[in-house]
C-alpha cells in the first residue's frame, strides 16, 4: 500500500490524499487552500486550473495523474475538502463518491465554476457499502463535525481498512443528526485498520471539544441580554454550520423575526432544507443586492423586531457583514447595537487583519461586540485519543495541519505506543509513503 500525501500536509486546508493498492488508486478530497482563495478575493472560480495551481489554491495532483484512479471520495462539503473538484476532477476518468448533502454542494460548485467536469457523481448513504473496483469497497461512517453529512471514509482493501477523516469530533449532545457512530468504528478496528489518516487542526488543545448543545444554551443567554438592552442585533456564523443555524432559531424562540443575509447562507440552507435538516419557512432569506438593501432598510426602522444572521464572520471584504458595517445598505449602526460572532477567526494573517478592521468599524459606531460564541467541529486531544483507541490502526499518517500540528499529533501517538518512522509518519505535500516497506 502506498499513500500519496498531496495536500494538507504543510497547512490547514487544501486537503488531498491518495491511496494505491495493487495498481488501483482512490483519491480522498480535493480542497481549496482558503487563505489563497481569500487573497484572490473569491475569484478562484473564474481561474483556469493552471492559474489556481500557480497561486497555490488547489493541490498538485501530478504524482497520480498517470495512475489508475478508480474513484474520488469526498468526506464532507467544506471548501477545503471540495473546492478543488472543478479544477482537478476532470483529469481523472472516474466517479466522485459522497453523501447526499455533500453531493448537492459538489454539484453547485461545478455549476458555479463552469469548467468541463463530467465525472459521474454517486451519492452513498452512511452505512451502505459501495464497490468502487475489484480492490476497493467504500463505506461512509457517521461522525460529528460542523456541517451535515460529515463522515469518516472507510475504504476496505485487500490489505485492511484505510480510514480517512480530516475533520471529526465526538459530540455527545448534537443539535441535529446523531452522535458519532462509535460502535461501527470499534467494529472496523476489530476487523483491521491498515492506515488511519486523521486531521490535526485542534489536537494540541486539551480535553474534548464541547458540544453544539452547549453553544445553543450560550446563544440563548447572549440573546436574552441583547434583547433586554434593546437595539439592532446582528449575528454571523459559518454558512455551512446548519446545526448552529438551528441553534440560533431555537435560542430566538420566536421573539424576533429572523433574516438570513448572504449568497452562501442561501445556498447551504436551500440544500439543507431539501433534506429536512432545517426549516426556514418563517425566515426571510436574501442574497441579491436589492433584496439585502430592502431588508436592511426595514431593519433600520424596526431595530427591536429583527435578528439578522449575515455572512462574513472572518471580516471578508465585500461579505454581507462588511457591507452592513460600511453603510452600503439603508442601515446604519447606532450606539448600543449588538453584533454576535458565533464563530472563531480562522488563524491566518489575512483573516486576522480583515476581522480586526471590521471590528474597528463597529467600535467607532459604539457597537457592542460578542466574539467567540462557538465550539469547534474538530477533535481535541482526548477525542483523538478515543479515535485511536476505537480503530487501533497499524499505521497513522496525520494530516490537515502545519508541521507543528502534525508534530503535536505524533506526541499523542507516542503516548499510545506508536513510534515515529515505524508506524506513525509525518509527510509533506507531494510525497509518497510506502507502508509495505
Amino acid at each position: 500500500m502506498k499513500v500519496y500525501t498531496l495536500g494538507g500536509y504543510e497547512e490547514v486546508g487544501k486537503n488531498m490524499t491518495a491511496v494505491e493498492v495493487n495498481g488501483e488508486v482512490v483519491i480522498f478530497d480535493m480542497g481549496y487552500d482558503m487563505e489563497s482563495v481569500v487573497s484572490a478575493e473569491g475569484h478562484v472560480d473564474e481561474m483556469t486550473t493552471n492559474q489556481s495551481l500557480d497561486i497555490g489554491a488547489v493541490p498538485e495532483d501530478e504524482p497520480v495523474l498517470d495512475k489508475n484512479v478508480v474513484g474520488i471520495v469526498i468526506g464532507h462539503g467544506h471548501l477545503d475538502h471540495v473546492g478543488g473538484i472543478p479544477k482537478l476532477a476532470g483529469s481523472h476518468d472516474c466517479p466522485i463518491y459522497c453523501t447526499p448533502y455533500t453531493g448537492k454542494i459538489v454539484e453547485r460548485m461545478i455549476d458555479d465554476d463552469r469548467k468541463n467536469v463530467d465525472n459521474q457523481l454517486i451519492t452513498v448513504e452512511k452505512g451502505d457499502e459501495m464497490e468502487i473496483s475489484g480492490e476497493f469497497t467504500l463505506e461512509f461512517a457517521h461522525v460529528n463535525h460542523s456541517i451535515p453529512d460529515a463522515t469518516l471514509s472507510l475504504l476496505d482493501t485487500s490489505e485492511g481498512y484505510v480510514v480517512y477523516g480530516n475533520d471529526m469530533k465526538i459530540d455527545r449532545s448534537p443539535v441535529i443528526e446523531k452522535t458519532t457512530d462509535v460502535e461501527r468504528l470499534k467494529e472496523v478496528g476489530e476487523e483491521g485498520v491498515k492506515a488511519m489518516i486523521p486531521g490535526t487542526t485542534r489536537v494540541s488543545e486539551p480535553g474534548r471539544a464541547r458540544s453544539e448543545k452547549s453553544v445553543e444554551v450560550e446563544l440563548g443567554d447572549v440573546l436574552n441580554s441583547c434583547y433586554q438592552a434593546g437595539g439592532a442585533v446582528i449575528m454571523s456564523t459559518f454558512s455551512s454550520q446548519i446545526s448552529r443555524l438551528n441553534s440560533i432559531i431555537e435560542a430566538n424562540n420566536g421573539r424576533r423575526k429572523i433574516a438570513f443575509v448572504g449568497r452562501s447562507l442561501r445556498e447551504y440552507v436551500e440544500s439543507a432544507e431539501e433534506l429536512d435538516l432545517i426549516d426556514t419557512s418563517q425566515i426571510e432569506v436574501v442574497s441579491y443586492f436589492d433584496e439585502c438593501d430592502d431588508l436592511m432598510s426595514r431593519v433600520d426602522g424596526e431595530r427591536d423586531e429583527w435578528l439578522v444572521v449575515a455572512t462574513g464572520n472572518q471580516g471578508e471584504k465585500g461579505a454581507q457583514l462588511d457591507k452592513i458595517a460600511s453603510g452600503t445598505y439603508g442601515f446604519d449602526f447606532n450606539e448600543g447595537d449588538h453584533v454576535i460572532f458565533s464563530s472563531q477567526v480562522i488563524p491566518s494573517p489575512v483573516n486576522e487583519a480583515n476581522r480586526y478592521e471590521l471590528e474597528e468599524k463597529m467600535r467607532e459606531k459604539g457597537v457592542r461586540i460578542y466574539p467567540g460564541i462557538h465550539t469547534t467541529g474538530h477533535a481535541h486531544k482526548e477525542d483523538h485519543r478515543d479515535f485511536i483507541d476505537f480503530l487501533q490502526p497499524d499505521n497513522i499518517i496525520p494530516s490537515h495541519g502545519t508541521i507543528q500540528k502534525l508534530g503535536d499529533y505524533v506526541e499523542l501517538a507516542r503516548e499510545e505506543g506508536y513510534s515515529l518512522g515505524d508506524d506513525v509518519f509525518v509527510s509533506e505535500n507531494g510525497k509518497c509513503i510506502n507502508l509495505d516497506q
